[in-house]
């Protein structure tokens, strides 16, 4: 089996940054990012390496974590680490992201 396991990344910087698609809007015409992403700060989860292997979910305070443990990502839900809940394993970082945040808005919903 030749399959390559995925690597964390290190930087959001190192994310590889998704093409535009043809017909839609240009690299030009799109807003600044930085604008965009300060506008969209409370909606949009940031992450940050706490660890070697380990990055907290943050959108306006700690929500949970993603632990890499090669070849899976890890997620768990609550703050602290060693209070948090595992609720998935998943191949990918953005994907992992996503699943924290989601089951943290669920969770402080209820």
């Amino acid at each position: 089996m030749s399959a390559k396991a995925p690597i964390a990344p290190e930087f959001d910087s190192e994310r590889p940054v998704d093409p535009p698609m043809i017909g839609t809007e240009t690299a030009a015409a799109r807003p600044n990012t930085t604008a965009h992403a300060q506008q969209g700060a409370d909606s949009e989860p940031r992450t940050e390496r706490i660890d070697l292997d380990r990055y907290v979910v943050l959108t306006d305070s700690p929500i949970g974590y993603v632990e890499w443990v090669a070849p899976v990502f890890v997620c768990y839900v609550g703050h602290p680490y060693r209070n948090s809940e595992e609720i998935a394993q998943t191949h990918g970082f953005d994907e992992a992201v996503a699943l924290v945040t989601e089951r943290a808005s669920r969770k402080s919903a209820l």
